[in-house]
């Protein structure tokens, strides 16, 4: 059984993130869990309310990719840039010291969003490879509208690909529940542009839906 700290800048990033590896996870009884560093909301000057909609959505759409743990650190959405890498490292590192996961996922470097940027920074300093840490894993997935932009060494270019077809359907029945995150077509974060970006991904290593990931290292 492995043990699984996937860690996002949003609400929702989970789900778009890799939902459906998610739900393969769960479905094999692995052990999840989910830190959100940011409520997703205040930096579009929105009501509270809608804060704490945003992560009652979360709660349900990881309910239905079958992980019920989450941690919300509510630092202010799209602000992490203002705040210091050791102190969003350290709050990362201590759940990684709590829950001793030996998978991390975290947001991949290049991503045009700049929270995705700073997360995947703090994550590699808190799950740094180290003789006490029970990180064997770091994986960085991809966000639609954030990861497909970025040019040379921000290029996502992944170099692990998961079969998701048993578990696509769930993944998009867990997106509907981000209401105001899903757009019209041809958006990328439409039902249609994920479909069709799962279905791409999947035709190129032979599979009808996957999700593509880059490994940042991989003790054995």
């Amino acid at each position: 059984m492995e043990n699984i700290l996937v860690i996002c800048a949003h609400p929702d990033d989970e789900t778009l993130g890799l939902g459906g590896t998610l739900a393969l996870h769960s479905k094999n009884r692995d052990k999840i869990s989910i830190l959100i560093l940011t409520d997703g909301e205040s930096g579009r000057n929105i009501p509270h309310q809608k804060i704490s909609s945003r992560k009652k959505q979360a709660i349900e759409a990881c309910k239905i990719l079958g992980i019920d743990k989450i941690n919300f650190l509510d630092f202010p959405d799209q602000k992490l840039d203002t705040f210091p890498l050791l102190e969003i490292a350290k709050k990362i590192e201590e759940e990684i010291n709590l829950l001793k996961p030996n998978i991390v996922y975290t947001h991949f470097w290049g991503d045009t969003n700049q929270d995705h940027q700073q997360i995947f920074k703090a994550t590699k300093i808190a799950a740094r490879p180290l003789p006490s840490s029970s990180v064997k894993k770091l994986i960085c997935y991809e966000i639609p509208s954030s990861t497909e932009l970025g040019k040379g060494s921000d290029l996502f270019s992944p170099n692990l690909f998961v079969n998701i077809e048993k578990t696509f359907q769930k993944k998009i029945t867990a997106i509907k529940k981000y209401k105001h995150e899903i757009h019209p077509f041809p958006h990328p974060r439409s039902i249609d542009a994920i479909t069709a970006k799962s279905q791409n991904i999947g035709s190129s290593v032979g599979v009808k839906f996957a999700e593509a990931f880059f490994i940042v290292f991989n003790i054995q």
